[in-house]
Order: structure tokens, then sequence, then C-alpha cells
């Protein structure tokens, strides 16, 4: 047998580190001189522990991080610890490329649970947000440091200062406030996909690790959630929300958006009820409750746990249609995957392709600030518009709902016939459409979707009319993405007046020994239009793919279609048909 030594076995209490991320957007690569966090448990005290003066300390509270690239390793000063999240600056003089991070509480360490590999980089810019998870609203001051919000809106031609880390190293001291302030090189604003005028791009003085970016406000189209990305060094920032009006204060906006009241209600942090009806397998294959089932449904049949993380990556394969892609995701359960009768193997590759069709009801309260990021512009941009969309969110980061009772069940009528959407999970409604429905667009027509009501939602009937299917027009010129060149969308099926969504995927993998997530950009436009062109700032936030296991795809903007459903402050019913195009981001 084996003997392992009692020093790597560890001890009770080591730490154990889950994930590091930069501490504004979450991403996993980490700026020279730029303030991080780890996220874990046992790394410090159960309650925080912030500094409150300088130098920061190498050692908080028992807490010390350092960080190890080849034979160098330096002290991270510390900013704040606790037992499930700590921050501290990476040192600018940090070497460029794999690095380890390591973590000790009181003396306690483990090479293996208290260390993590991560990717140092000289430059990735993340904005702070007000909702402290990279998404929604940024944090924008005007020149007297108020905060603006969508009742005191920044207008073009004034001067904002969007709030970071992770511009770029300085030369001096990490540990203190910096004795001089360059204006960073290579650094571009994009407000609404209009330049802005940069007045000062580097650290602030006012804490360590911080940075600032101040700039002028461009001439764009009022809106509660202009996005807005900031390019340091060639590489994007994550999309945050500025609100904007011509004349200050409240802001209003135009086309498929959510309703500043409910921003505003969201905003204050009071609870808003949700519901999303989608018909199609684009809805289906974003639900995470139907992801739970064809976890459940996988697991029952290869006699082995099957997590919805690995469900998931197998959906998003076999969207792509790339054998290798299916046969890397596959790979962990493919004797048992072997083992299985055809029939069962064809039942459970058409759940898994999301080739059926079906329709989706979700109802849910949220009771977090988070809100504001899942349903603003942070993820659905205003017309005319692209946002970069987040990585996967390190553990404890989000925003969680809580399931509505909408009744027992639900019906639907339809050119696909008629059918009852049962109730698999408080909130959750779903119903398959029978096997020869095989999308990805469902059959022209009304359809109809009714409720009797139940203990949190009112009786309703909601319809949706799905006269016509986009298509992509030019994919003969879209195998190849060239990252550093603007790339246009053409197609077909786009009414004026109905707003469409131009999207970007490619799967995560191993780069380096190091995990790269998924990377994402949205984009909408008044479907009518017939194309658009994706911006370079956006292109630069997707990883290099090959293979053509990148996804290009269009579909009917999600927030097209407004509802009033009783009981339910925000209601959507949607079209889940979509074009797609496998292609190879470079």
């Amino acid at each position: 047998m084996l003997a392992v030594s009692p020093a790597l076995q560890g001890q009770p209490g080591d730490p154990v580190v889950f994930s590091v991320n930069n501490s504004a957007d979450y991403g996993t690569a980490i700026a020279q001189g730029s303030l991080f966090v780890v996220f874990g448990y046992a790394l410090g005290p159960s309650t925080l522990v912030e500094v409150h003066t300088y130098p920061l300390p190498n050692v908080l509270s028992g807490t010390s991080v350092t960080v190890t690239a080849g034979s160098t390793m330096l002290n991270c000063p510390m900013v704040y610890t606790s037992d499930g999240q700590i921050a501290a600056i990476l040192p600018s003089n940090t070497p460029t490329g794999l690095v380890t991070i390591a973590v000790s509480y009181n003396g306690l360490t483990n090479p293996y649970s208290s260390t993590i590999r991560a990717l140092a980089v000289e430059s990735s810019l993340g904005i702070f947000t007000t909702t402290s998870n990279g998404l929604g609203a940024g944090i924008f001051t005007a020149l007297d440091y108020t905060l603006k919000t969508l009742a005191d809106s920044a207008k073009p031609g004034d001067i904002v200062t969007a709030w970071a880390t992770g511009i770029g190293p300085i030369s001096s001291p990490d540990n203190i406030l910096p004795n001089s302030f360059p204006n960073f090189p290579n650094v571009q604003v994009w407000v609404g996909g209009q330049p802005a005028q940069i007045v000062y791009a580097g650290r602030s003085g006012c804490c360590a690790g911080v940075d600032q970016v101040d700039f002028y406000v461009p001439a764009v189209a009022n809106g509660c959630n202009v996005p807005v990305n900031i390019v340091s060094g060639g590489n994007s920032s994550n999309t945050v929300a500025l609100a904007i009006s011509g004349s200050g204060g409240p802001c209003s906006d135009t086309g498929p958006t959510p309703p500043a009241s409910t921003l505003t209600t969201a905003a204050s942090g009071q609870p808003v009820r949700v519901a999303a009806i989608g018909i199609g397998p684009t809805a289906l294959g974003n639900r995470s409750a139907f992801t739970a089932s064809a976890a459940k449904r996988l697991s029952a049949a290869l006699h082995t746990p099957v997590p919805e993380a690995d469900v998931a990556r197998l959906m998003r394969a076999y969207a792509t249609g790339n054998p290798r892609a299916i046969r890397l995701a596959m790979a962990k359960y493919a004797s048992k995957w072997k083992a299985l009768d055809a029939k069962t193997k064809i039942r459970l590759t058409a759940q898994l392709g999301q080739a059926q069709e079906g329709v989706v009801a979700e109802f849910g309260s949220f009771a977090n600030e988070g809100l504001v990021a899942v349903i603003g512009s942070a993820q659905l941009p205003v017309p005319g518009s692209c946002v970069a969309l987040p990585h996967t969110y390190p553990t404890g980061l989000g925003s969680r709902s809580a399931g509505l009772d909408a009744g027992a069940s639900l019906s639907l009528t339809g050119p696909a016939g008629p059918f009852t959407l049962a109730a698999t999970a408080k909130g959750h409604y779903h119903a398959l459409f029978a096997p020869s429905l095989t999308g990805p667009n469902i059959p022209l027509g009304t359809y109809t979707i009714t409720g009797s009501g139940g203990k949190d939602v009112g009786a309703f009937s909601a319809a949706i009319t799905v006269a016509n299917h986009l298509a992509i027009s030019n994919k003969s010129s879209l195998a190849t993405v060239d990252r550093t060149q603007p790339l246009t969308l053409n197609w077909t099926g786009g009414v004026a007046g109905s707003y469409v969504l131009i999207a970007g995927y490619t799967p995560s993998g191993i780069a380096n020994n190091v995990f790269v997530p998924s990377s994402y950009f949205a984009c909408a436009e008044d479907g009518g239009k017939g194309t658009f062109t994706v911006p370079v700032y956006i292109l630069s936030s997707m990883n290099a793919t090959a293979n053509g296991n990148a996804v290009l795809l269009i579909l009917p903007n999600p927030l097209s279609n407004q509802i009033v459903i009783p009981g339910i402050d925000l209601a959507y019913i949607l079209d889940g048909s979509s074009d797609s195009a496998n292609v190879t981001f470079q």
C-alpha cells in the first residue's frame, strides 16, 4: 500500500481554496498590481477583518497570501480576511504567466487544498458594480463623487469616473497609496458602442490596488442601461450599465428593456416577482431546472451520479454539432454509455441535443439586488449595442430566486398541439413536444398558454404569434472569426420593430494547465435591419477556439413580448427558435 506523508494529508482546519478572481468582475486572469479575491473556507476568522490604515500588512488576523512564479515567491498585501473570502493585491513585480497562489491561516497551509494555479497578466481590467458581482450598474461617479443612478443619470458631455481594478502594474510599492499617477496608455472607453474621450486612466488616490478611468460621456441615445466597456492592454473589461439622459435626472429606455420602475425596485433590495415562458429548443436548453431533469435521467441510465455542470457541458457540445466536443464532454462516462441499449441512447441523445422542442415556464421571486444584473443590460443589451457576458461565477455570487406556485399545471395550445405543463419543481413547469418536432424552429402560428392560478400567482392567459423564422444568410463567411476585425452577421426573416439577439459562445477548456471559462457576448438590434456588426472590443473578450466548436446564434429578443400575469411584476413569453453557425475564433 502506498504511504502518504502526513504533511500532504493535511490537518483539520487547513485552508481550502476554491477559486481566485479579479475582485471587480470575477475574471480568472489576475493583473499585476490588481485587487483579487480568494474563495474557499477556513481562510480566516469567522468575522470579516478589514485593513483601514497603510501600509497594508502581509499578515492580517493570521491570514497571509503568497504568489510563486518559478523560483520567485512574493507576499501579497492583505486587504481583508474572513472564513470564506479574502482579498489581497497581486504585487506589480509578479512575473506574468502561470503562478501559484497559496493561503495560510494561523500557520496552517496545505500544498494541495490551500493553493491554486492562476494566470498573472499585465492588464485585465474589471469594473466594480453596485451589485458587487460584476454585473449590472457600474460604479460611476460625478466630479463631486456622487454615484450615478437611475434617478441621477449622467448626460452627454459630463465627466464621469469608472472605478475598477486591473489596469496594470505601478513602479511604487503596492501596499501604500501611489506616489505618482501616470496616465496608462492603450486604454479605450466604449459607451453604447461609441468611443469616449479619456481624461485620466490609472491608479486612484483613494485606495491601494484600485483604478479609476475618467471620461467624457459621448452623445448616445438615452437609456437606463447603456453598456460600457473599457479596453486596457488589448483586453476588454466586463460590460456594465450606465444610466444616461439628455438632461440628467431620471433615465428612460426605448426598445425591449425592463421598465425603469422594476429596476429601481430591484436596486432598492425589494423582492421582484418575475415570470418567463419560452417555447422551443433554445428556451429548453437555457433552463436550469431542465438541465437538472436531464442530469437525473442520465444519472439513472448510467447508474452513476452525473453533475448538472457535466450535463450543461454535454448539452453545449451537442448544440455545436461537433463530434470531437461531444466525445470530450462524454469521456468520463464513455464505458457506461457504451453499455446502454440503442433505444435508451436515442432517448437521452434527443434530450441532451435539445433536438426535441417543448415549452418551459418559470416563476420566481428575486430578493436581492443581483436581479438588476439578471434582467438588465448586463445580459440583454439595448438595441444597437453589445455586452460581453460574464464568465462562470465563483461560489456564492449571482442572483437567487425562490420559486412561486402558479398552480398544479399549465396548458398550452397552438400549432404543435395541446400540451399540459407539469410542475417538476416549485415555480418550474415544462412539457416536451412530439419527437417529430425537432427544431431549431417551432411551427409558425399562435401559441396560447393558460394557468388557473396557484398560491402565489393568479389565473392568466397569454399568447405569442410566431409569423416567421430568423436565418443567418452569410454563414459561408463566418467559418473563421478574426477577433481583431469587426464581425458582420446578416439575416433574413426579421421584421421592423421586432428585435433580435445576436450571440456568440466559446466553450470552457484548459490552456497552459489553467482552466479557461466559457466566454459569451450578446448584441441586440431591430430585426428589420437584417445586419449587425459586432465591434472588436466585444470580440476581444472571447476566447480563441479550434475545430469550429464555437457558436454564433441569432434568435428573437427574449424581452420582445412582455405580458401581464396577476401577482407577477415582470413577465415575458418568448419564441425559443433560433439559427446558428459553428465557427472558430482566432
